[in-house]
């Protein structure tokens, strides 16, 4: 394993606006996991240089829908922060990062790579990539309306008979995208098969603006293969669910004792509590305890209890016996 490169990464910046990040490691926006609790969490941990929103529907926030407000939420800590709207209409889009530049985000991500079918059914994430033109004036639109830094998230095409991830990438350079995160697989694979590393590698060498590589980093050997693309930082979404110390161990080599996860999750759970109705708390807690029970020695017994948890009270039950037996 090439540790060389790991360690000049370490030290390396990259530029995004107006915005310098360093270490170039991104905590991705993940639906129902990103929000402020997680990202605290991560950012104690250490090792992520900026951290994304949960995807947030531009339609939803600009009618002033309820949840959607929920997911604003950010300490001064986290900052970096950028948030990502997700959308097909121009000027719901435009509006959606107007607000929330003046709420304090650092920066605005556009998604144009989500698979989810409940996204793609009304025209936005991955659905973009079928519509260049309706790309083409959401990009213009909110770059017009924004003063901070804007970047866009993409997958390379609908399928691998229509990669238009070098189309995309033009556009983005010419209309004054600050930065580009690409997952390296197809809406069709979803999250299946491997992502394509050699795709990466052929925008970044096309586009002068940074590109930012994501997919299937769980470790340093991965995290290698993924910096042998030449792209100029990383973002990490599952393992990050899993192991919110995935940026440092990836970084440092250094794993997380399981004391300390347990301490964690159970600090996490109060807050979860404490900041949300009952049953979008229930909802999260189940969630992270599946995600954490894979980090979790035996932990296929936490995630088989789950099913019977009918309260947030009931979760945190099934976390403090195992606990517990730990």
């Amino acid at each position: 394993m090439n540790k060389n490169l790991i360690e000049e990464f370490k030290e390396k910046k990259v530029k995004i606006g107006n915005l310098e990040i360093s270490p170039p490691t991104f905590l991705a926006p993940i639906a129902d996991i990103s929000d402020s609790i997680f990202r605290q969490i991560v950012k104690e941990f250490g090792g992520v240089g900026c951290v994304f929103s949960e995807m947030i529907s531009s339609d939803a926030l600009t009618r002033g829908c309820e949840k959607t407000a929920l997911m604003l939420n950010f300490k001064h800590t986290e900052k970096p922060i950028f948030f990502q709207i997700v959308g097909k209409n121009p000027l719901r889009m435009a509006m959606a990062a107007k607000m929330l530049e003046d709420l304090g985000a650092d920066g605005i991500d556009i998604n144009m790579g989500c698979p989810s079918k409940n996204i793609t059914k009304s025209g936005g994430g991955s659905a973009l990539l079928t519509d260049l033109k309706k790309a083409e004036e959401i990009i213009k639109k909110v770059r017009k309306a924004l003063s901070i830094p804007f970047t866009i998230k993409i997958r390379a095409g609908w399928n691998e008979n229509s990669l238009v991830y070098n189309e995309i990438g033009k556009i983005a350079e010419n209309e004054g995208v600050d930065a580009m995160f690409f997952h390296g697989r197809t809406k069709k694979q979803m999250y299946s098969g491997s992502v394509h590393y050699e795709w990466i590698a052929d925008l970044k060498s096309r586009v002068k603006i940074p590109v930012i590589g994501n997919g299937d980093i769980v470790d340093g050997e991965s995290l290698i293969k993924m910096l042998e693309t030449k792209c100029d930082g990383v973002m990490i979404a599952r393992a990050a669910i899993k192991k919110p110390w995935i940026f440092k161990e990836i970084l440092d080599g250094k794993e997380v004792e399981v004391k300390t996860l347990l301490n964690i999750i159970e600090k996490q759970f109060k807050q979860l509590q404490e900041v949300y109705p009952e049953n979008l708390a229930k909802h999260k807690m189940k969630l992270f305890l599946s995600w954490y029970s894979r980090s979790l020695p035996h932990g296929k017994k936490i995630r088989l209890q789950l099913n019977d948890a009918k309260t947030s009270s009931a979760v945190f039950d099934v976390f403090l016996r195992y606990k517990e037996e730990v």
